[in-house]
């Protein structure tokens, strides 16, 4: 074993040791948010009432969720 091959080796055992040894670390994670029901219902009063835009409703919502959460 050469000389850089014994100070990688002697690297990463101390990198795999400082990280077992820190406990500190986490993940922060926004949490989700929904709609409320008056959020819900006023999408659901704009989007038109025929079946077929329906789908419009289902964009509406996701769009909304998009705006709260990002």
């Amino acid at each position: 074993m050469t000389p850089e091959d014994e100070e990688f080796e002697r690297i990463s055992r101390e990198i795999r040791r400082n990280a077992a040894e820190d406990d500190d670390i986490q993940d922060y994670k926004k949490p989700w948010v929904g709609l409320t029901d008056d959020e819900r219902y006023k999408l659901w009063l704009t989007t038109p009432s025929e079946t077929e835009n329906r789908f419009a409703f289902a964009k509406a919502i996701e769009t909304e969720l998009k705006r709260k959460n990002f």
